[in-house]
């Protein structure tokens, strides 16, 4: 089946590009660690967002087939199998007050992690037509890469109060 091919390729993608995102997260959080260069975090760190946003524009994807070709596995998840919801995570946990941008990395790196490793799962579960448990697996890798995405933005955000320029007129050196 070709389009059933096609959803295992777009989870492919998508754990690929969540493994260089935390790839990416993890660099940027050393440089945190060590201190000094953060300029080069900044660009580590903008390299992992832009492979999170890859992976959830392929994560999407592997949804659409499933509300096109498995509306039944949407509504039929085994009841062993937790159900969640395919739109963003409404928060992404408990965020601790103090947490430093490295430390926003790190779980940034942690989330994409999880999620690759969701989308490999569900990609096996697709081969094996297993779509119930594809369709978990999928959502499971949406809401970390929610979550990844939510660190990173902190981090960001992080980066600009403690690191960054702030007047207005500031310029990337």
């Amino acid at each position: 089946m070709t389009t059933n091919h096609s959803a295992v390729e777009h989870h492919a993608s998508a754990a690929f590009h969540h493994q260089q995102a935390a790839q990416f997260h993890r660099q940027a959080s050393k440089h945190y660690e060590i201190g000094g260069d953060y300029a080069h975090a900044a660009h580590q760190a903008l390299l992992a967002h832009g492979h999170a946003l890859r992976a959830i524009g392929r994560g999407s994807e592997a949804a659409r087939y499933y509300a096109e070709h498995a509306p039944q596995a949407l509504s039929k998840a085994p009841e062993s199998v937790p159900r969640f919801p395919l739109k963003p995570a409404d928060s992404a946990g408990e965020v601790q007050p103090a947490m430093s941008a490295a430390g926003h990395h790190a779980a940034a790196a942690d989330h994409n992690d999880q999620a690759a490793r969701h989308h490999a799962q569900a990609a096996r579960h697709l081969e094996e037509h297993e779509e119930e448990l594809a369709v978990h697996e999928a959502q499971m890798a949406h809401r970390h890469a929610h979550h990844s995405v939510f660190h990173g933005d902190e981090a960001a955000m992080h980066h600009v109060e403690h690191y960054g320029k702030s007047h207005p007129t500031a310029e990337i050196a």
